[in-house]
């Protein structure tokens, strides 16, 4: 895998939708390529609307080499492998997070986990505050209902105290 993942591709379907509109693209490409080849003098279909990523994704890989059916066919492939292999860590938190916090998250997970981390995020208001992550099979619970729900015989005492 040569390729890494754009700072803005965080989740799973981020990077779905990166590849969809690869394909798209791909698939112009092909048919165009085709068409120069046999000299088609038909006007050639509009090359599809692609997402900023997937535009810089395809500057950025016909700057190392040249542009064709075969070179994004390839980057697809990566980015598809990529999906397969790549961590995914889920946070669940109390309230919708902010773009600050997502970006504050998926860098920590970059810079600590792997360059390469996919990360999901959810809201559950159950838990009253703190988060839950899942790693794989491990899930870590930093809620606060879990830390109320264990210390039961205490919160009585605590409320009476404030």
């Amino acid at each position: 895998m040569t390729h890494t993942l754009p700072n803005n591709i965080w989740s799973p379907d981020d990077l779905r939708e990166l590849v969809t509109d690869l394909k798209r693209y791909a698939a112009w490409l092909s048919s165009y390529s085709i068409k120069q080849r046999v000299g088609a003098t038909a006007q050639p279909a509009e090359q599809p609307t692609l997402s900023s990523t997937a535009l810089t994704l395809l500057h950025d890989l016909h700057d190392r080499q040249a542009l064709s059916a075969a070179s994004v066919t390839k980057l697809i492939a990566d980015l598809e492998a990529l999906q397969v292999v790549a961590p995914h860590i889920t946070f669940t938190l109390a309230a919708p997070p902010s773009n600050g916090l997502k970006k504050a998250l998926v860098s920590w997970c970059r810079e600590h986990i792997s360059h390469d981390s996919l990360v999901s995020f959810q809201f559950n208001a159950t838990i009253l505050g703190g988060m839950v992550v899942r790693y794989g099979s491990h899930i870590y619970d930093w809620s606060f209902r879990r830390q109320i729900l264990s210390n039961r015989g205490k919160f009585p005492e605590i409320l009476r105290n404030v």
